[in-house]
């Protein structure tokens, strides 16, 4: 249920094309709706030659076919998406927790009732598009020190979602501690995605992540992740790795994780952070170099018929073979929202308590505010983005870390996304298989 209720235009001088090499040769992508084509040697010069021509060229295969949106459009969908803080407190004591254990510094003093978690299901399902699925999340703090109620939403929204021929999942972001054998039967009985946040080997887990009481946390997470990693059921396991900028090795990092039997593992730099281990303007470059060799050993692993199990790079190449082309990196205050333990909705989980994103409760959105959180955060009106040939890509990043954006940051993204377009191209020549499902290898 989509409906357009406001236009930002783009920039008339924002960039329509990026000029890239691959290994195979040349390549142009064409900014809007990022479609990537070869360009033969001819081609290439002339385009190259006559920048007029190539613009105009360019904005002739930016022309959106049939069942693309229009980039300008700032749309309220209904709400398909919601995740539950369903506690305010944590085994882990992490140093740069964005949640503050699950207290959001104040703003969530104590965990959510069923009372709460009820309502939220019940207006979510309410609204929700039938035609498009639907998902229940639950965050903290560590969500598993409220099972009770994990238990009983998961059950009380299965039920509810049936009568209404709902398609409805669930998520989870654990530390992955405390899962017990009745959480685990759970998590393999649903189509549960479960993220679990781990920093990599034992050393730098239980430097990192280290248990409330002072005691390490690898040794607990591996004891319990053991039987779901060995038979995750319906559900889809990855780990998500915090990087600080003290530690920014990642291939032995990434290694140790997957070595648990773990299928994927994502990379997180650490953007905002209260004990000063965000990365700054002088490590993005170490970092991206540090990605980039993890991605290449993924391509490799790939084109020897493997999967490419770096979610990063697993995604980025996903996104540029479909055409991603999107004005908003998330759902956030579109069609995803999270609640707060007292009932409030925001636009982000990472966002409790910041009035900027506050956008209602279970008894009904404030739309004005909605729409205006929408229209400021579409990548036409932020600067410099509008201008970025990488706009429809990056999308401008996280709405709750743009305070953090420098021109470092933002070259570590186009840096990145240049990459990914020459490896999609690599890549696509070699496993045609494994982007597009069926294709013999």
């Amino acid at each position: 249920m989509i409906r357009t209720v406001a236009r930002v235009p783009p920039d008339p001088e924002a960039p329509l094309y990026k000029r890239f090499a691959s290994a195979l040769g040349e390549h142009v992508l064409v900014v809007p709706y990022s479609r990537v084509f070869d360009l033969p040697p001819d081609l290439a010069r002339a385009w190259d030659g006559d920048p007029g021509e190539a613009r105009r060229l360019a904005l002739a295969l930016a022309e959106p076919s049939s069942g693309e949106g229009d980039l300008d459009a700032v749309a309220l969908p209904s709400a398909q998406s919601l995740s539950l803080n369903v506690s305010s407190s944590c085994n882990l004591s992490c140093g740069y927790c964005y949640a503050d254990r699950g207290r959001f510094a104040g703003a969530q003093d104590r965990r959510m009732t069923r009372e709460t978690a009820l309502a939220a299901i019940d207006r979510l399902l309410a609204g929700a598009d039938p035609g498009a699925p639907v998902t229940v999340g639950f965050l903290g703090g560590e969500p598993l020190t409220n099972r009770a109620l994990v238990h009983e939403v998961v059950g009380y929204a299965r039920g509810a979602a049936a009568p209404r021929g709902l398609d409805l999942r669930f998520s989870i972001t654990t530390n992955g501690t405390l899962l017990s054998p009745a959480d685990i039967a759970l998590i393999r009985a649903e189509r549960f995605a479960v993220t679990v946040s781990l920093d990599g080997d034992a050393a730098i887990q239980d430097r990192q992540r280290p248990a409330a009481r002072g005691t390490g946390s690898f040794a607990a997470l591996a004891q319990s992740l053991r039987p779901l990693l060995a038979d995750p059921g319906r559900a889809k396991i990855a780990a998500r790795m915090t990087v600080r900028a003290d530690c920014l090795d990642l291939e032995a990092r990434i290694a140790a994780v997957l070595a648990l039997g773990f299928p994927e593992v994502g990379v997180s730099p650490l953007r905002r952070a209260a004990d000063g281990t965000a990365l700054t303007d002088a490590h993005w470059p170490a970092y991206l170099a540090a990605l980039i060799a993890a991605s290449r050993r993924e391509i490799a692993r790939a084109c020897a018929g493997g999967t490419i199990r770096l979610t990063n790079l697993a995604v980025a190449l996903k996104q540029i073979h479909a055409g991603a082309s999107m004005p908003y990196s998330c759902g956030a205050g579109g069609g995803y929202f999270s609640v707060s333990a007292d009932g409030r909705w925001y636009a982000c989980h990472r966002a409790v308590g910041e009035a900027g994103f506050e956008l209602g409760d279970s008894g009904g959105l404030d739309e004005r505010r909605r729409l205006d959180f929408l229209a400021g955060r579409h990548v036409h009106a932020q600067a410099p983005c509008r201008t970025c040939w990488a706009r429809y890509l990056c999308s401008g990043g996280c709405h709750q870390e743009a305070p953090t954006r420098s021109t470092a940051a933002c070259d570590f993204v186009r840096d990145w996304l240049s990459f990914c377009l020459s490896a999609y191209c690599e890549i696509d020549a070699q496993r045609p298989d494994l982007l597009r499902p069926g294709t013999p290898h």
